[in-house]
């Protein structure tokens, strides 16, 4: 019997993949960044957007790059402007909402609890690759017909 399993029986705890549980407490461990950087921008969001600079990627090629709208999506998020923060980048609402609900999922499973469901980490990454692509095609498509959305 694993060590992992040998643990999970001596603090009563469900078994999880090993995977599930690495990923689990990765989640943990960013807990206090996500926390951190949502006061940072809550209180110094503006200030850190007037600071940022141009997009090398777009000064260079024209076209939005994969993150280009980002730092200003999370801004708008975390000042609850979530439509706002939809529009400029699908993926960091989604981010912050896939995040919160693995890892809140992940704890309820570890310790016995009603979750949601047994969600698969792998079918949230493959989500928000889906967003990324989506959004960084739809956008550039707009360039070609001079809409430049953000």
């Amino acid at each position: 019997m694993s060590k992992l399993n040998e643990y999970c029986k001596k603090k009563n705890l469900r078994d999880m993949d090993i995977e599930h549980l690495l990923l689990y407490r990765i989640c943990l461990v960013l807990l206090p960044f996500m926390i951190g950087g949502t006061l940072l921008f809550i209180f110094f969001g503006d200030k850190i957007l007037a600071a940022g600079g141009e997009c090398l990627f777009r000064k260079v090629s024209g076209f939005y790059c994969i993150g280009c709208g980002g730092t200003r999506a999370f801004n708008y998020l975390v000042h609850l402007h979530i439509l706002k923060s939809f529009f400029y980048h699908p993926f960091v609402p989604y981010t912050y909402l896939a995040y919160f609900f693995y890892t809140i999922n992940s704890f309820l499973y570890r310790h016995n609890k009603k979750c949601f469901a047994r969600l698969s980490p792998f079918v949230l990454i493959y989500i928000g690759v889906g967003i990324l692509t989506i959004n960084f095609i739809v956008k550039n498509i707009f360039i070609f017909f001079g809409i430049y959305l953000i």
